[in-house]
């Protein structure tokens, strides 16, 4: 060890406790069971419960040697550990302190309404998150165009009834004309030719000239008319289309993973399914410095 030249193997009286817990979250769909390993010191002078200062230990190091290393001390065993009454009472202790202290901590999405799962770090759970959000963003963008394709497609058909219209009022105002000046040739040419202009027949078609030219007035307003109708329609189509445009935006924007919030949940084990498998004395080895400062050699 690091205490170098001088120091000793001494081995310290512990308590080596194993078991298995079930935790259960229904909403989050967790049913989740761990097999759990303490190690805690026993001292003679250590009143209480020994598992208060119980240290977890990785499955992998929960395998014991049979025979101490030669030449190691061994200090006296607190006289707590020869009583065999003393372990049913730890066993009992061992599953207190479970059921208060051996939470399992999960990560809660309350926007995605996800919780992550047992064993999975934060930073694995956003990742998770972030495709889910992407899958989301997807989801409702899709749902925005579908709720306003209907509304632009009655506009997208009442702009081409309207340009439709505005063609008719054209084509009615261009025949208008052109019987206004068909009408207005006849009577110029009617007195050209000699005929008197104040004739009943020149009157009568100089009358039905004018009339034809306030026809082709009233004909022309109505083509404004109808181009101001077709312009204000594509106004509202346009309104419409960057009103869609902002939403969207505001959904990617939204759609942010490191955006989100996550909270701690913690989930207690159920107490009726915490199975303790042993509670057994265990000597762990110390290496201690001329000094008499100790540090764990396990």
């Amino acid at each position: 060890g690091s205490h170098g030249e001088g120091s000793r193997l001494v081995y310290r009286a512990a308590l080596l406790g194993s078991a298995r817990v079930h935790y259960t979250l229904a909403k989050a769909g967790v049913d989740h069971w761990e097999s759990v390993t303490l190690l805690a010191p026993l001292a003679e002078d250590s009143p209480g419960d020994p598992w208060d200062g119980a240290g977890t230990l990785p499955a992998e190091e929960a395998d014991l040697e049979e025979d101490p290393a030669p030449g190691a001390g061994f200090p006296a065993l607190p006289a707590a550990a020869g009583r065999a009454k003393s372990y049913e009472a730890w066993k009992k202790g061992l599953a207190g302190f479970l059921y208060r202290n051996r939470l399992l901590t999960l990560h809660h999405c309350a926007a995605l309404k996800q919780t992550s799962r047992p064993g999975e770090s934060e930073g694995d759970f956003r990742v998770r998150l972030a495709q889910a959000v992407r899958e989301k963003r997807d989801r409702d963008v899709e749902s925005l165009r579908k709720q306003y394709a209907p509304k632009a497609a009655t506009l997208q058909a009442r702009i081409a009834r309207a340009r439709e219209r505005a063609e008719i009022e054209k084509s009615q105002y261009d025949q208008q004309k052109l019987q206004t000046a068909i009408s207005m040739g006849a009577t110029i040419l009617g007195a050209f030719f000699g005929r008197k202009i104040a004739s009943a027949g020149n009157v009568g078609r100089a009358t039905t000239a004018m009339r034809g030219m306030g026809r082709a007035a009233r004909d022309r307003q109505d083509i404004g008319r109808a181009l101001e109708n077709v312009e204000d329609l594509r106004r509202d189509l346009a309104a419409q289309e960057a009103e869609l445009q902002a939403e969207i935006e505001k959904i990617q924007q939204d759609a942010d993973p490191s955006r989100l919030q996550l909270e701690a949940v913690q989930v207690r084990p159920r107490k009726s399914d915490i199975t303790v498998g042993r509670v057994a004395l265990a000597w762990t080895p110390w290496r201690v410095g001329p000094d008499g400062t100790a540090e764990p050699a396990f």
